[in-house]
């Protein structure tokens, strides 16, 4: 069921509060989170493009879509890897153009096997980084090397009318959260900006980089490693996301919260909205939970 939340969280135990939209609001706007410019025009949704972030848990897997062409971001732990393709399945996938792994992270490439094992892939796309991690195994164990992309600043592929562009790719440090790909897509005048787990010293790699985006898909699940008030004020973000589930490390953490709140940002976790879609026409947005 479609609804609109504003949703602020305050401190530990969170406020919760709704509030109705009228169909159409100037941009920007942080209490509703459809952002339409007056007199936008109706766009059928084969001009559209929909950014799916899933609600697996403590991980990330994001699908976009514009009518036959889709890119999957990550896939979540492996042992969510069958939700996942329940998931695809569930939006009509049919082969599967892009699949992109943000760096060898557990919680993001876990449940990739199972993605290449159900789907035809075309590209694979990493940031280059090898691992020792179980799950690293299994899926190289499924690639077929031509479909492998490594991912290099300023790759830039289309899904539909919209462009994803590489904004960072691999920083070479020794903590693999730091080699997140960092992905913006855009689609007319509307970005949605996907860190991955890219924390303070990648998180620093970006601010000299064009990153405004009106949505942002925040990185580590909320840590408070990243997110920072300086990162915060070039993005200049209307919503942010954070994809997260049960864990043992806190997040999101409440300094991240409280950074997104002090910029007037609304905020969208999965542990309590469930699967968020984001419609994008080019002109306007459209978050529905």
């Amino acid at each position: 069921m479609n609804k609109t939340i504003l949703l602020i969280i305050l401190g530990i135990i969170g406020l919760i509060s709704i509030s109705a939209c009228t169909p159409v609001q100037e941009c920007p706007q942080l209490t509703c989170p459809i952002c339409k410019a007056p007199n936008t025009p109706i766009v059928s949704q084969k001009a559209m493009v929909f950014t799916y972030f899933m609600d697996i848990g403590h991980g990330d897997a994001t699908l976009i879509k514009s009518g036959e062409t889709e890119m999957l971001i990550d896939c979540g732990k492996n042992s969510v890897g069958p939700a996942v393709v329940d998931f695809l399945k569930l939006k009509q996938v049919g082969d599967l153009e892009y699949l992109m792994i943000t760096h060898p992270d557990s919680e993001h490439l876990g449940g990739c096997d199972d993605v290449l094992k159900a789907f035809k892939v075309h590209s694979l796309i990493t940031n280059g980084e090898s691992s020792e991690l179980t799950g690293y195994t299994e899926v190289m164990a499924e690639l077929d090397t031509e479909q492998h992309i490594i991912a290099s600043k300023g790759n830039a592929w289309n899904i539909g009318p919209a462009e994803m562009r590489i904004i960072q790719a691999n920083n070479g440090l020794t903590d693999s959260d730091q080699n997140s790909i960092v992905s913006k897509l855009t689609y007319g005048t509307m970005d949605i900006l996907l860190t991955g787990d890219c924390i303070d010293k990648c998180e620093d790699t970006l601010l000299n980089n064009d990153i405004q985006s009106e949505i942002l898909k925040v990185a580590g699940h909320g840590t408070k490693y990243a997110t920072d008030t300086d990162f915060l004020e070039l993005v200049k973000p209307q919503a942010a996301i954070i994809q997260t589930g049960t864990n043992s490390y806190g997040h999101p953490a409440d300094e991240t919260l409280d950074r997104l709140n002090q910029e007037g940002i609304l905020i969208y976790k999965t542990d309590i909205e469930g699967d968020i879609t984001v419609s994008l026409t080019g002109e306007s947005y459209e978050i529905i939970t």
